[in-house]
């Protein structure tokens, strides 16, 4: 038999039956897409390829990631307020993406914080994070002025009723004693909290008030920003909550990418941020691990309180770890 097809009459009609069919779609990606499944492929090739580690039975230590404030608005999250070394500068078309969008960016670094090992935290135990920090004060009605900056080691219970310890570099330089409540987000909660991020977001909308000054949908957009921002800080985040709480932030309306920031520890790196009553609330990464750093408040604008130009926050995480009793330090790298 042959297989060949047989030509017939009917057969001159194919060039004219192909040159009335729509032209094929673009098959090539976009240039955002394109993007993060090159970066994705990058930090699979990162990973080693040897057998999976063995557990290890030290302390874990992980550098980098920053602090914000001390308690969440509202009663969703209760948490306290909060490494050296040089850092390349960022590039923002690189960690941003090729648009620069700031969806883009906080996407690249979902991706990076779930191949990110975490250590384990068992109840007994405390996160330990060291840090520099610098915030504003102010006094009745008078101008905001920016405190000096400062080292700050803190280790947070993970079992209600705990005590912990804060040691800040103040004037005094006292060490404070730190007892866990029943609101504190230790490693357990945490690991509860939704990790689908419209519903991470929905929660933390769900917590700010709806009048007073957080009543004008963009000061809500800025609270749920800080809400988020508050979860980076003084905590050892569990990967899927971390991946979550960049894809949230990527949902809030007015979030933009500012190229080059500084953290406490002066180190450069890319940022997202906010502007809310003519300041700036960044969070600060690493341009190549996308790890994050630290934060900064910057002035865009004249206020009554404050002017255009000043910092108004400053954080460095210089180390996190888990240590078996307040006062130990965890084993470095």
């Amino acid at each position: 038999m042959n297989g060949t097809p047989r030509r017939g009459p009917e057969s001159d009609e194919l060039p004219e039956l192909v040159r009335l069919l729509p032209p094929p779609g673009d098959p090539e990606l976009s240039a955002g897409r394109h993007l993060l499944l090159k970066e994705h492929l990058m930090l699979q090739i990162r990973e080693p390829a040897s057998a999976p580690r063995r557990p290890r039975r030290r302390r874990w230590v992980l550098l980098a990631a920053p602090l914000a404030a001390a308690a969440v608005a509202a009663g969703l999250f209760v948490l306290p307020h909060g490494g050296d070394g040089p850092s390349p500068r960022p590039s923002a078309a690189g960690a941003a993406g090729a648009d620069g969008s700031a969806a883009v960016l906080l996407d690249r670094i979902s991706l990076a914080a779930a191949h990110r090992p975490v250590p384990p935290v068992r109840p007994d135990q405390f996160v330990y994070i060291k840090s520099k920090v610098a915030w504003t004060t102010q006094t009745d009605d008078g101008p905001r002025v920016l405190q000096p900056l400062r080292e700050r080691e803190v280790w947070l219970p993970q079992s209600p009723g705990k005590r912990g310890l804060l040691r800040e570099g103040n004037a005094e330089g006292k060490t404070m004693v730190l007892v866990g409540t029943d609101r504190d987000l230790t490693y357990r909660r945490l690991a509860a909290l939704p990790t689908e991020p419209g519903a991470l977001l929905d929660g933390v909308y769900a917590k700010i008030p709806k009048s007073g000054k957080t009543a004008a949908p963009a000061a809500r957009d800025a609270a749920a920003f800080d809400e988020l921002g508050r979860l980076l800080a003084e905590q050892i985040l569990p990967p899927k909550l971390a991946t979550a709480v960049y894809r949230a932030a990527a949902k809030i309306p007015g979030v933009v990418v500012v190229p080059d920031s500084v953290d406490a520890a002066g180190r450069h790196g890319v940022a997202v941020a906010l502007v809310a009553y003519g300041e700036r609330r960044e969070w600060i990464f690493d341009t190549r691990t996308l790890t994050y750093l630290g934060e900064r408040g910057y002035m865009v604008e004249d206020t009554k309180l404050a002017r255009k130009g000043m910092t108004t926050a400053t954080t460095a995480i210089l180390q996190r770890g888990v240590v078996d009793k307040p006062g130990e330090h965890p084993a470095k790298p």
